[in-house]
């Protein structure tokens, strides 16, 4: 028996013959003609013209006197009705926007069709035949709007029930996570979808393609759209629509240049901190530099090739080119070891207390109940006699401290202004081509290159380069077979390919003196590429790291075909559809070919094994002793993953009367699971088959149990699967094949001026290539720096050979279930549900005063099936502390090190289990032979409520403008608080911003030609007094919740939030409002009972005031010069990053760095329009 979902895609399938595009970039034109009596009239010619490139667009009415004119590019139109016996009706100076679907009744008046009667009503401005929620930018508003790099995407912000997760550097056209990074009723960042021209502009998640702001006719952002023709996304569909060519060539030339830029905050209280001792003239070297330079030109026009063809009326082209230069010095503060930490002496942290006293590594013995112990170092000073020279050249890559800790640790002792260079170039073309009346055919391309080089510690360690080019295009046709019935064929591409790499390439690590056998061995297996300066972490990165890894390449090929299929009847617009998607991406991350290096207080904490270690300093001093705490060289494979989409619906448009008309909508969407090519991956886990490695893991255990698990219920069962292995398919997982979208809106006309209309949809996000990569596990074979096998009583490996071994080989599918043991594994789970959003919405609508419209909406949302990573090899619950405070005797049995059963056995070599002793809590564990297992499981969800005021006032008068205030909450359940937990915690989100304010305007002022004062001035006056306008827009926005993590407090949550006027750099919050501070009582081994997050205790939010000023000359007739004075974040607001919300760490409740809005800029600019 078939399933529901399976009948459905029958059905829609057997429907249609042709396919549908998932995103519309064109506008509607839907209507009736009647008689003077009212009486319906079919039979009419109704025709739409471009005013602009007088091509016509013709329908009839049909039997009930409606009728449709679908894909009528934005733009104004000519709108006429003619039907012998009656006159002709004219409507002229019809404003069609983007996705409009605009009702235009007529009513005929008798008379010779010779005559003709113009209609002189407002182009309506109503939304009165759809419930979608959202917002329209035209023309006019994205090309002068202030977009601090031209990123026409960056100005979604300005739609109610959008919020923002990011800050400035998204206006830039090479940031392609600004278009869809934005949160949207309830939806996370990256849930959206971007499309130009209708087609998809995606890759991973992000727009690939970014148009120049000149050749944007107009975007729109849905944000509740209740229409089935859209899907793949959960959260927003931004479409932006670029401009054809028309009969008349026009074009833009223009240059903008900024060198001026506000001193960055912290910067600037470097600078005149007294405590730095900075003089005058090196304060003046230390401002950053900065330079943002954009210039490009745009042109659209017919083709004309003179005695050959001439395209009037029928054939037009488009062509844009834009470059965009930033260098700029952005500051940065981090930790560096100082002079007398670099000679080995830690004797200044012993002034703050004993938890910092450093041990000595080299004087382990075994101790009372499993532990192990260790004596101090004297004075916490490294003898410089024992100071390892392997330790010694790699702490001199750290640049010196240049001032003054900012707290007892010494932390942030480093500033610099680092050098980032980003360079991008933008062409794109366009060619429009009427074959006929029925005929209509369009083809866009596009390419940019971007490249991106920047070094945060000034020497070649911290080197990075991202190099980008993408490429893509759609070709489009529409074809009308008659009035009632239209096809349209579009086929999109997007590519990608992205190369990110170290200055460092081509590091000799033997220079550091690592040894020459060890970097013959990485090369000779690994290849040389990918060989850097290695990657140094310490102190868990209280200390500035040092270097990344060797760089990733990927390149990502994303096509999309589809068709709609129109059929217009009665009071019906019913379209049918199907849309096929693609994803394909080959891949190569070279990982951690250089090694890396990881330096924690492993060894050197103590007095015994299990002591809290100290917040900093005894991982550098593990360093300059030669002991690393652990490390890792990747020996990865290249992949070649792809998935497929398809999307089916029916959407029925029915306007029942005048007044009323209701949308229905089903879409049913089928995500094929990812596959990689080659079967390089892991597909699910064998949860029941013994090991491998279980005999001879039961026999060593037998020999010495632990109470807690007695010999008998000792397991070792199961391990990895892998696609196409064993009988496994080569598809990941199972594919959800339920995934029904029903959409329903209704928008009723209550009178000429006022609209409610509600509506309710099902949204499904994505599990594809463009969401999840594979799981190359078994194929990408990690060699581990494993410092001992006893404890630290003695070291088989140093820095001077931190891999005696060498580099593993992958052992890929033929490891089975022998793969990765001692190891943490994941894996995906092999049913996943796509995740689901329900959302409702009601609003009502009101044109007021000179057009403006005004509307207030309740938008709801509740996700379902939402992703949640589960561990399912956890410490068993009862094992756990349930204390508030530190629990140490939970923490010294979990943390005893006990008899090893894995000891020895070959499949466990190189790994954390392949030790004598092993803690008591992995042996407790499900399944003891990994250290962790885990998949994600479709068990989260969430819930959203809002409040959503937006008005909008067209350009009119010299003035347009545009409100939006959102107030929500945003509450989530995607994350487990205790591994243990029986369901999620469910908890304000972290993307949850209770109040977003957003206005903008366009305003020219009222002197000089053709405004109200000073109309007649000569020349000379009119260059000085006329063409001058103002534009702008304001952006506030709510903080994001903070957390403490596992952290003891004891105090009133209320507590901790200070009022605004007592918030500062140095205390975002009330530090001692109960919160334990002290590492060497920090909880461990326990069921944490503090919330992840407190809706009262939130970072700084944003308050940013763009603004412009632009000076208009007409040169000639159809030539204007403009000059324009831009200021991004004109009042200079600090908007300060998240504060450290670790309550053991020195900085706890400071703020240390900016968020990405920046500061001031001043640009100025020049463009010619013609």
């Amino acid at each position: 028996m078939m399933s529901l979902s399976s009948k459905a895609v029958v059905l829609l399938f057997a429907a249609m013959p042709l396919a549908s595009l998932a995103q519309e970039s064109r506008a509607t034109i839907i209507g009736r003609a009647s008689d003077p009596s009212g009486a319906l009239v079919s039979g009419a010619n109704v025709r739409a013209t471009n005013t602009a490139t007088s091509t016509t667009v013709s329908s009839v009415t049909n039997e009930s006197g409606n009728y449709e004119i679908p894909y009528l590019p934005s733009g104004v139109y000519t709108v006429s009705v003619e039907l012998a016996g009656f006159k002709k009706s004219v409507r002229d100076g019809v404003q069609l926007r983007i996705g409009d679907r605009m009702t235009l009744d007529f009513t005929l008046s008798l008379g010779d069709v010779a005559d003709s009667v113009l209609v002189t009503a407002e182009t309506p401005v109503l939304t009165a035949t759809s419930a979608d929620m959202g917002l329209v930018m035209e023309q006019r508003r994205v090309q002068e709007l202030p977009v601090v790099g031209g990123n026409p995407f960056y100005l979604t912000r300005l739609t109610v029930g959008v919020l923002s997760s990011g800050g400035r550097s998204a206006g830039n056209p090479m940031d392609n996570g600004g278009a869809t990074g934005i949160i949207v009723n309830g939806t996370r960042s990256n849930s959206s979808e971007a499309t130009v021209d209708g087609s998809p502009v995606m890759t991973n998640r992000n727009a690939s393609f970014s148009p120049p702001q000149d050749l944007v006719q107009e975007f729109k952002v849905n944000t509740a759209t209740y229409d089935a023709s859209i899907g793949h996304a959960a959260g927003a569909m931004t479409n932006v629509s670029m401009k054809s060519g028309t009969n008349t060539l026009h074009g833009t030339g223009f240059m903008d240049r900024s060198d001026v830029r506000a001193v960055p905050w912290f910067t600037n209280r470097f600078l005149y901190d007294p405590k730095n001792n900075i003089r005058p003239e090196d304060r003046a070297k230390q401002i950053p530099s900065w330079l943002h330079r954009r210039w490009g030109t745009t042109m659209t026009g017919p083709v004309w090739l003179p005695k050959v063809y001439n395209g009037r009326n029928r054939t037009f082209w488009t062509f844009g080119f834009e470059d965009l230069l930033i260098q700029r010095n952005l500051s940065f503060t981090g930790t560096v070891p100082t002079a007398a930490q670099r000679r080995g002496d830690f004797s200044e942290l012993l002034k703050l207390g004993a938890r910092y006293q450093i041990y000595d590594p080299f004087t382990t013995v075994p101790a009372p109940n499993g532990r192990f112990s260790r004596l101090p170092l004297t004075g916490n000073i490294v003898p410089a006699s024992r100071i390892d020279p392997v330790g010694s050249k790699i702490i001199g890559y750290y640049p010196a401290a240049n001032q003054p800790g900012q707290n007892a640790e010494d932390t942030n002792n480093y500033f610099i202004t680092q050098l980032i260079n980003r360079e991008n170039y933008l062409f794109t073309s366009r060619v429009d081509h009427t074959f006929t009346s029925k005929n209509r055919f369009f083809v866009r391309w596009n390419n940019q290159q971007h490249d991106n080089h920047a070094n945060r510690l000034a020497n070649l360690t911290n080197i990075e380069i991202l190099d980008r080019t993408a490429w893509g295009g759609v070709v489009d046709d529409v074809h009308v077979f008659g009035p009632s019935l239209l096809l349209n064929l579009r086929y999109g591409i997007n590519y990608e390919n992205n190369t990110n790499s170290t200055g460092s390439q081509g590091f000799d690590l033997t220079s550091l003196g690592l040894p020459a056998s060890l970097v013959s061995n990485i090369a000779g297996k690994l290849g040389s590429g990918g060989i850097a300066f290695p990657n140094v972490q310490a102190d868990s990165n209280a200390y500035t790291a040092l270097s990344a890894n060797g760089g990733n390449t990927a390149s990502t090929n994303y096509s999309t075909a589809s068709a709609t299929l129109t059929k217009i009847a009665r009071g019906h617009g019913t379209r049918l559809g199907v849309e096929y998607r693609l994803m394909r991406e080959t891949a190569f991350n070279y990982g951690f070919v250089a090694p890396q290096l990881l330096f924690a207080g492993t060894y050197t904490r103590g007095p015994l094994d299990n002591a809290a270690a100290a917040p900093i300093g005894q991982g550098m001093a593990s360093m300059l002793l030669g002991i690393p705490s652990g490390g890792t060289i990747n020996n990865n494979a290249s992949s070649a993953q792809q998935s497929g989409y398809w999307g089916f619906f029916v959407q029925d448009d029915w306007r029942i009367n005048r007044k009323l008309t209701l949308n229905l909508g089903l879409r049913y969407e089928y995500e094929s699971p990812v596959n990689e090519r080659y079967n390089r991956t892991i597909r699910g886990f064998d949860f029941t088959t013994a090991n491998p490695a279980s005999q001879a893991a039961l026999a060593n255990y037998s020999r010495n149990p632990i109470p807690q698990v007695p010999a008998s219920a000792f397991r070792t069962l199961g391990g990895l699967q892998f696609a196409g292995a064993g009988g496994l398919p080569g598809g990941l997982w199972s594919a959800d094949r339920n995934n029904l979208a029903p959409r329903i809106g209704i928008a009723y006309q209550m009178d000429p001026k006022m609209v409610i209309r509600s509506g309710y949809g099902i949204f499904y996000d994505v599990l594809g290539v463009d969401r999840n990569d594979v799981n190359q596990g078994g194929f990408n074979q990690p060699t581990n720096l494993i410092p001992s096998l006893d404890n630290g009583q003695t070291y088989i490996a140093t820095l001077r050979n931190p891999f005696p071994n060498g580099v593993e080989s992958a052992s890929g599918s033929a490891g089975g279930l022998s793969t990765f043991l001692g190891r943490g594994v994941s894996f995906f789970n092999e049913k996943p549900l796509n995740p689901y959003n329900q959302r409702w919405s009601l609003s009502v609508q009101r044109q007021l005063h000179q057009g403006i419209v005004l509307e207030v909406s309740y938008v709801g949302n509740r996700g379902t099936k939402l992703p949640v990573t589960r561990e399912l090899n956890p410490i068993p619950r009862q094992y756990l502390s349930t204390s508030t405070v530190r629990d140490q005797p939970v923490i010294d049995l979990m943390t005893r090190q006990v008899s090893n059963p894995f000891f020895g056995l070959p499949q466990f070599t190189g790994t954390t289990l392949a030790n004598q002793t092993a803690a008591l809590s992995q042996l407790v564990r499900p399944y003891p032979q990994f250290t962790s297992i885990q998949t994600t499981l479709p068990a989260g969800f969430s819930y959203y409520h809002s409040l959503q005021v937006a008005a909008e006032k067209r350009m009119s008068g010299g003035l347009s403008f545009q409100m939006s205030w959102t107030y929500s909450k945003f509450m989530e359940a995607i994350t487990y608080r205790n591994e243990t937990d029986d369901r999620p915690e469910k908890v304000i989100s972290d993307n949850d911003f209770t109040h977003r304010f957003v206005l903008s305007s366009i305003y020219e002022l009222p002197f000089g030609r053709g405004r109200k004062w000073a109309g007649g001035l000569p020349f000379l006056g009119q260059l000085f007094i006329g063409g001058w306008q103002l534009q702008g827009w304001f952006e506030g926005q709510s903080g994001d919740a903070l957390g403490f993590g596992n952290s003891i407090f004891n105090g009133d949550v209320r507590g901790i939030e200070l009022p605004v006027s007592e918030r500062r750099a140095e205390r975002w919050f009330n530090t001692e409002a109960g919160f334990n501070r002290n590492s060497a009582q920090a909880l461990a081994n326990n069921i944490q009972g503090l919330s992840t997050r407190f809706n009262g205790v939130r970072a700084d939010g944003i308050n940013n005031f763009d603004l412009s000023l632009f000076k208009n000359v007409r040169i000639r007739e159809r030539v204007t010069a403009q000059f324009r004075l831009e200021n991004f974040n004109a009042l200079n607001h600090v908007q300060f990053d998240r504060p450290n919300t670790t309550p053991a760490n020195a900085a706890f409740g400071s703020v240390t760095a900016e968020k990405g809005h920046g500061q001031r800029q001043t640009t100025l600019g020049f463009k010619i329009l013609f």
